[in-house]
């Protein structure tokens, strides 16, 4: 099999050429050129050197390709926030995984998918890490607080299928939506813990509109896997289950937004239909993310 390094020049803590590799020039060229590699000869193995970005480029050259079943991947983390290897580090180094993909309408996104507050979030830290001196983690964390002034809260009409077969409904006004095939968002927001890249299901977390008090004492549980958590009888902490909403789903509608952020590249949509499309892709774990 082919290996080829995949290098992203802007990746937040750079990349290193190895081998037979490819320095990509601007947005869109990791998914073309891993698309034209792969149907030239699908039996390749990418090295994504990178950040989630990039990770989600190539991700999306290997479906545009068909090649889900031949090509491998391993993401390099050279990025800012890193997000996708933090949970596909827990798998083991080495070890080859089917992982499971999300796909918004016509997009494809291994780690999650965010709607409302943490999209608004995205698009916000992308323009402070411009600034000079300014880290992708500290970028999400100026985000977060220049959108709490902001508008706070979109009513969304949400439908989704539950893994279970049984169906979910809710319209208001809501904060955020998340939904998971990985922990991680926003480099340090352990937001999901409870996903599995290999289970076949997508988890969704749904957060009403608040008070701004409520939300201050909320994001820190949010951020270090306490809001969700399997200690709890539904999953929710029970002092946000009037606000918090948690369900394992298979596919979800979801009306009313401007934009989504997939791996953290934001799309403007008003309409999305997500689901999960299990064991669609063949991972192979990298050596663990440096602290």
């Amino acid at each position: 099999m082919r290996e080829i390094a995949v290098l992203n020049p802007k990746a937040g803590k750079g990349a290193e050429k190895r081998g037979e590799f490819y320095v990509t020039r601007e947005s869109g060229d990791c998914r073309r050129f891993v698309r034209e590699e792969c149907l030239k000869d699908p039996f390749v193995h990418f090295f994504v050197e990178g950040g989630d970005g990039t990770l989600n480029e190539a991700v999306n050259g290997i479906m545009d390709a068909e090649a889900g079943d031949a090509a491998t991947i391993t993401a390099v983390p050279c990025g800012s926030g890193n997000d996708t290897v933090k949970t596909t580090d827990t798998y083991g180094e080495g070890r080859e995984i089917k992982v499971d993909l999300i796909r918004a309408d016509d997009l494809y996104s291994i780690n999650m998918i965010n709607i409302g507050f943490d999209c608004n979030v995205v698009e916000r830290a992308a323009r402070y890490k411009k600034i000079r001196g300014i880290s992708g983690n500290f970028s999400y964390i100026l985000g977060v607080g220049r959108q709490f002034f902001s508008r706070f809260g979109e009513r969304f009409s949400v439908r989704a299928e539950l893994a279970d077969g049984g169906e979910f409904t809710f319209e208001g006004d809501v904060l955020l939506c998340a939904v998971a095939n990985g922990q991680w968002c926003g480099g340090s927001f352990h937001n999901s813990p409870l996903s599995d890249m290999t289970d076949g299901t997508l988890e969704m977390i749904l957060v009403k509109k608040m008070s701004r008090i409520n939300f201050i004492r909320m994001i820190g549980k949010y951020k270090k896997a306490r809001l969700v958590s399997g200690e709890f009888a539904d999953c929710v902490d029970p002092r946000y289950s009037d606000y918090v909403i948690f369900r394992r789903i298979k596919k979800l509608t979801l009306e009313g937004c401007v934009r989504i952020c997939a791996d953290g590249e934001i799309v403007p949509r008003e309409k999305v239909v997500i689901s999960v499309v299990p064991g669609a892709l063949r991972y192979v774990v990298g050596k663990k993310e440096k602290e």
